[in-house]
């Protein structure tokens, strides 16, 4: 074992992170776009909005749709510590969109 062999978990570890962000970036145009389609198909009202409420509050379930299979599919490859770096973001992405659910539909913290 190498003493740079750490250093080389721990930065693609970051990548993984980063990976899983770039996703959620993709994710996030698909929803906002989604529902622009909405308002421009729609009669009107607030149609769009709902959209995106929807696509807000189930981002973490929407996550599991792309997260799992990048999971499997690096882990596959060997590429095992960036599946952990997906793993962890995800696990973030989750605690941090659990925290604003609740803040925002309990009444604040």
């Amino acid at each position: 074992m190498t003493p740079s062999e750490p250093d080389n978990e721990i930065l693609e570890i970051v990548k993984g992170m980063l990976l899983l962000l770039g996703c959620h970036a993709i994710a996030a145009a698909v929803i906002f776009g989604l529902g622009f389609l909405v308002a421009l198909v729609g009669q009107g009202g607030y149609g769009f909005v709902m959209v995106w409420l929807v696509g807000g509050v189930g981002f973490l379930f929407w996550q599991l749709l792309y997260a799992i299979p990048l999971i499997l599919r690096l882990r596959r490859r060997g590429h095992m510590a960036m599946a952990k770096g997906v793993i962890i973001a995800a696990v973030l992405t989750a605690l941090v969109n659990g925290t604003c659910f609740a803040a925002f539909f309990m009444g604040g913290l």
